[in-house]
């Protein structure tokens, strides 16, 4: 059993009598939306930056020194809402915890140990509170606070406003842009040596629905790095990381006066080149810093006359950097400070003779990495937020990179919780920001069944089956007499996204969708997800209570749907257009019948990849499943628009949102849900296939192109486990 607790919470007086609002709502329900506050504290404070100490003194006699520093350890709990960076004796520490709603709060443990020394020791914190209402935190609600509590050692919290950050929102509403003022910031602030004299003691914060659980998932990997090209310029200085990075940058400068500045822009690419410039005189580079997924990296740093360094503390993903300044600031120091969930580069390598299709892995892989933060991000750009659909390709890439299902876990039950606001389950979580889609909510068994699968844990299994469901439960409030659903108007029908990439899907797909009849894809993600139903109730020895309807849906959804005369499935009950994705599924969820499997797959080879990013793991899922595993290598190496080698043939080094930047409005060059050719390259190419029952943790049944026998070598963990 999963233990709770309710700890000692302090806040600052400025937020002493707040009272907290519960921020669940169904979406349709009214509520509020992205960037705006709850009210109460959250109306007068946004982008609040808190500084807070606790000093102590260690006495080697007590057994608390050195001495204790090598035969034991001291362990510290703490957590903040939104978040902390914790320092001890000025020394970075850690930082967290990973966002999680006010009934299950994370806190995380560190060992002190190897930063306390004898005599005068403080912990020093960086606490923030964003108070606006995203997808990124439970934020906006009025309620900041934090603990940090040590055995043996009574810790006495002082705090001061900081007033150094300033700036804008940017994103949708996810993020302050940080101007930073070094004339309002002490960079000695968590030195033990500061005087703390004049500030304010910290009270407690009594909420009474607040419970806390130990963060199940590692803390974040933060570590430094020097930009693979630092250039001077006639705007001032030039930074490339090498690669699309997620982190922010830290610049250490001289200024000749007080209040000397400098701009510092981020961006994913460069601008385009233009035709002014000669081979004489040619183009500085320069970042756009305006970027395509609708954020804005412009930040202006105001500095102290003397020495002074940035002190970023939210991240952004970029790749390009440039630092705009005059004669009056000399920079001495650029590098960026990294972030993201850890990962050994060396667990999960592939070499498969084909150059292509080893970069596409590669993007794909730094894709998952710098896209998994405390959870699986949307994107690290614009949402900065954990979406289901996402997560599903996401989550099954990064365990297949890690040997760890521990974040999947997370994100697991992080849905299941939103079913205190609907059986159905919500479409982002955690975060205040709350928003349904029906396509993704259908999908959540799939990452049920991917714990499994690698895990063998049936406790597990049997722990979110209630939730699994009731998520079924839920959708057939929409059934018609033959089973199948229409009209499922509470959550958005998305299909695909962005809409261009829907293959002229002929349904109309509105916000709600009411009154329209009955579609094809809500209906093949409702059959699967009752199919999956029915395997995890068999695994678990329980009732076959769904085996029947899922045969009964089938035999609804072939007569509601198969064309006789083209031999494929329409988009809906009215209209004889059959989309690419109005096919994918039946194959995916084995609905399409054995005898008609092979014209359905021929028509999905025919159309290519005219579908989402997203999307495209499941059609390669469906060739696999069909039997077409060359089919299956052939489109992801396929040379077309519409693939992973128009990302790299456009720049990429991660993934992206769509398969080239001008095919979505507001493309972002990071994005984990098209990471799909991990898993399909390990499982349906090299043949590995999670199975619990093998002594291995695999099922070994290769499709390797015969091009590629002799040359492909792939390495992956060797097997993974199940969580303590």
């Amino acid at each position: 059993m999963e233990e709770r607790f309710a700890p000692a919470w302090l806040t600052i007086r400025e937020f002493e009598h707040s009272v907290p609002r519960c921020m669940y709502h169904k979406e349709n329900d009214g509520g509020l939306s992205d960037g705006c506050t709850a009210g109460d504290s959250g109306d007068r404070f946004q982008n609040l930056h808190v500084l807070a100490r606790a000093e102590f003194l260690i006495d080697k006699k007590d057994g608390h020194g050195e001495k204790a520093s090598r035969e034991g350890r001291r362990i510290l709990t703490i957590s903040a809402d939104d978040y902390y960076k914790l320092y001890v004796n000025g020394e970075y520490a850690a930082q967290g915890p990973a966002p999680a709603w006010p009934e299950k709060y994370y806190y995380n443990e560190i060992d002190l140990s190897p930063y306390l020394r004898e005599g005068r020791n403080v912990l020093a914190l960086h606490l923030y509170y964003q108070g606006l209402i995203n997808r990124v935190w439970n934020s906006g609600d009025g309620r900041f606070s934090f603990f940090c509590e040590a055995e043996g050692i009574t810790l006495k919290w002082k705090y001061e406003i900081c007033h150094a950050y300033s700036g804008t929102v940017t994103g949708y509403d996810t993020q302050y842009l940080e101007d930073f003022d070094s004339r309002k910031w002490r960079e000695d602030w968590k030195e033990p040596e500061l005087d703390d004299s004049g500030w304010t003691f910290a009270v407690r914060a009594d909420w009474a629905d607040y419970h806390c659980a130990l963060q199940p998932t590692d803390m974040l990997q933060v570590y430094r790095k020097t930009p693979v090209r630092i250039e001077k310029t006639s705007y001032g200085w030039f930074i490339d990381m090498g690669q699309e990075i997620t982190g922010a940058l830290r610049v250490r400068a001289e200024a000749a006066r007080d209040g000397a500045k400098a701009v510092i822009r981020c961006g994913e690419e460069l601008e385009e080149k233009t035709e002014e410039h000669t081979e004489k005189q040619p183009e500085e580079p320069r970042v756009r810093y305006r970027m395509r997924c609708n954020c804005q990296y412009e930040e202006t740093w105001t500095l102290r006359e003397g020495n002074c360094q940035t002190e970023p503390y939210d991240y952004k993903a970029f790749r390009y950097a440039e630092i705009l300044c005059g004669d009056d600031v000399s920079v001495t120091d650029i590098e960026a400070e990294i972030r993201h969930y850890p990962l050994d580069e060396e667990l999960c390598i592939l070499s498969s003779g084909n150059k292509v299709l080893d970069q596409i892995f590669q993007i794909c892989k730094n894709g998952v990495k710098y896209g998994t933060q405390e959870g699986y991000v949307d994107c690290p750009t614009r949402e900065k937020g954990q979406y289901l659909g996402d997560a599903i390709v996401a989550s099954r890439a990064q365990v297949w990179l890690t040997g760890d299902t521990r974040m999947l876990r997370k994100c697991i039950g992080q849905f299941a919780s939103t079913s205190v606001v609907c059986p159905g389950i919500m479409a982002v979580a955690p975060g205040s920001y709350m928003q349904e889609i029906a396509d993704f909510s259908l999908l959540w068994s799939q990452m049920l069944l991917t714990d499994y699968q690698f895990t063998g844990d049936k406790e597990f299994l049997s722990k979110y089956y209630p939730t699994a469901k009731g998520i079924i439960e839920y959708f057939r409030a929409y059934a018609r007499k033959d089973g199948l659903l229409e009209n499922v108007g509470e959550k958005w029908n998305l299909v695909d996204w962005p809409e261009n990439l829907r293959d002229g899907y002929d349904f109309p797909l509105t916000r709600p969708v009411v009154g329209s009849g009955c579609h094809n894809v809500i209906n093949g993600l409702y059959i699967g997800a009752v199919g999956t139903l029915a395997e995890i109730e068999k695994i678990l020895g329980l009732k076959a209570e769904h085996i029947s309807l899922w045969n009964n849906l089938k035999d609804s959804f072939m007569a509601a749907f198969y064309n006789e005369e083209k031999g494929l499935f329409r988009d809906s009950t009215t209209g004889g257009h059959c989309a690419l994705h109005s096919n994918i599924y039946p194959l995916y969820f084995g609905i399409c019948p054995q005898e008609r499997t092979e014209h359905v797959a021929d028509f999905l080879v025919e159309k290519g990849l005219s579908c989402g990013v997203l999307t495209g793991y499941f059609y390669l899922k469906a060739l696999a499943a069909a039997g077409r595993y060359d089919d299956v290598y052939k489109m992801l190496v396929n040379e077309s628009e519409h693939g992973w080698v128009n990302m790299i043939r456009e720049g990429a080094t991660t993934c992206w949102e769509a398969w080239g930047k001008e095919q979505k409005w507001n493309t972002s060059l990071c994005h984990p849900w098209a990471s799909g050719p991990i898993p399909v390259i390990i499982e349906d190419i090299a043949g590995y296939i999670p199975d619990p029952e093998q002594e291995s943790g695999y099922r070994y049944e290769p499709h390797v192109p015969e091009e590629l026998t002799e040359s492909f070598r792939i390495r992956i963990p060797f097997r993974n486990y199940v969580p303590s």
